[in-house]
């Protein structure tokens, strides 16, 4: 691994490490998020349309993410804790359009990550292109990345009301995250 290439995780680390000092983002105007399918590492789809009446737990991560190591098992307990798994999305977004220089995640790369942290295949969905990220991020869903000129930060939960608007945006988690989550489901 040449010097460039530990570059962009460090940079990563270091604007995850700056955001999560800068608490939680509360969507004070309630963004109107776009509807979406995607497909777990199970095949099965979701449609988020089918869904309406109930909170969308959508975290974004990608394999060689350290912060994202620590959040998704915290994450998937606590879900699991509360009866809501079927709301609980791990999205895999790690796409070219992100312009890092390591090679976007296989789905290989995601399963073995997956079972490492203990995650059924279910929970973990893989937006191998990136539109679910890239809709999200144009309908205002990444206020901080925006700030700081990307398309998302990791890691990046986002909740969607049973309406489809945005009601809270974590982006880089940090301490008390639960918490944040909690006060919004």
């Amino acid at each position: 691994m040449n010097k460039t290439s530990l570059i962009y995780p460090i940079i990563i680390f270091l604007l995850i490490l700056l955001i999560s000092l800068n608490e939680v983002s509360l969507a004070q105007d309630q963004t109107q998020l776009p509807s979406f399918r995607i497909r777990n590492l199970s095949g099965e789809r979701f449609d988020s349309r089918k869904h309406l009446g109930q909170p969308i737990v959508l975290s974004f991560f990608f394999t060689h993410c350290p912060p994202c190591i620590k959040e998704m098992p915290a994450l998937y307990k606590f879900m699991r804790r509360e009866g809501r798994l079927e709301q609980l999305l791990f999205v895999d977004a790690y796409v070219k359009a992100l312009k890092i220089s390591d090679a976007p995640d296989t789905e290989r790369q995601i399963r073995k990550f997956a079972k490492r942290l203990n995650i059924p295949p279910n929970n973990i969905y893989f937006d191998q292109i990136g539109t679910l990220l890239k809709n999200m991020s144009q309908s205002g869903a990444f206020p901080d990345a925006k700030r700081i000129g990307t398309l998302v930060v990791y890691p990046t939960i986002i909740v969607i009301d049973g309406s489809g608007k945005l009601v809270l945006a974590l982006e880089g988690t940090g301490p008390g995250f639960l918490e944040k989550l909690s006060k919004v489901l």
